[in-house]
């Protein structure tokens, strides 16, 4: 499935509005750390979405208590969880979580949040399991009116000359 496709799957979701529906697995820390760095975690609650993520990936930002991103990530981790949901495991309980999510019927739209788009390939998940990275989730938020321009996040996490590619 292709960036764009996958994208578009990713804002009809939100916009279904039945949380529930659509799983967003968070496959490793990266997302998290871009999150932090832009001011946005906050996406991760107010987009329509159930967002998983792994306790080994909590456990990143739980083991660096002595900085200030370990100890605001991982308060906004407890302060959110529910709605966030803290799965056991690591990696693989996320690739376990990935599989039921489309084993659930079909009805079920299973994301998977990468850091990157490059990040893709070290994962192996279900065909049926759409990426997507944070590029994406900032596109939908901007969509949604979560974000009042992309560029603002864009400028956040990136060097100036990759800002372009992210329409």
């Amino acid at each position: 499935m292709d960036e764009a496709t996958a994208r578009d799957a990713l804002l009809a979701s939100v916009q279904d509005g039945k949380r529930g529906r659509s799983m967003l697995v968070m496959l490793d820390a990266t997302p998290l750390h871009s999150l932090w760095i832009a001011r946005h975690m906050h996406l991760l609650v107010e987009l329509d979405l159930t967002v998983v993520i792994p306790d080994a990936v909590r456990g990143i930002f739980a083991a660096h208590q002595d900085c200030r991103k370990g100890r605001e990530v991982l308060a906004f981790l407890d302060h959110h969880t529910p709605p966030l949901v803290i799965c056991s495991g690591g990696p693989e309980a996320a690739h376990s979580l990935l599989e039921q999510g489309q084993e659930a019927g079909g009805a079920r739209t299973v994301f998977a949040l990468v850091g990157s788009r490059a990040d893709r390939q070290a994962f192996r998940v279900p065909e049926q399991v759409r990426f997507v990275d944070v590029r994406d989730l900032a596109a939908v938020a901007e969509k949604e009116g979560l974000l009042e321009n992309v560029f603002e996040f864009a400028h956040a996490i990136e060097l100036p000359g990759e800002i372009v590619a992210w329409r």
